[in-house]
């Protein structure tokens, strides 16, 4: 069975609640009927170890970036998947970009949280 990610749906009140718990957010942007990113979602975020790291060291957001062109606009995002990891603050830290296989998407999120 596939872990699963508590992802939040608005950018907005998972920043106030990165900020209130003094945790990183990982901001993944998708669009519907990319297949890095349905591959993405299926393979990486659905492993055991990814969903404990964003679960417990981080406040996941995942948005479907035609549905929040605004954040795609004011974070720049060039395509889908797009991955950013931000401080507590909302100081953007990191992001990268694709498909990653879990092992390696765990070692992007453990320099930042």
């Amino acid at each position: 069975m596939a872990a699963v990610v508590y992802w939040r749906d608005s950018w907005d009140l998972a920043l106030k609640e990165a900020r209130e718990q003094n945790r990183p957010l990982v901001l993944e942007f998708y669009l519907e009927g990319c297949p890095h990113c349905l591959r993405l979602h299926q393979e990486t975020h659905a492993d055991e170890k990814v969903a404990a790291a964003l679960n417990t060291r981080f406040v996941p957001v995942r948005l479907e970036g035609r549905s929040h062109m605004d954040l795609v606009k004011k974070f720049n995002v060039p395509g889908a998947p797009t991955t950013i990891i931000f401080s507590s603050d909302g100081t953007e830290l990191h992001r990268f970009a694709g498909f990653l296989p879990p092992v390696q998407y765990l070692q992007e999120l453990e320099k930042y949280g």
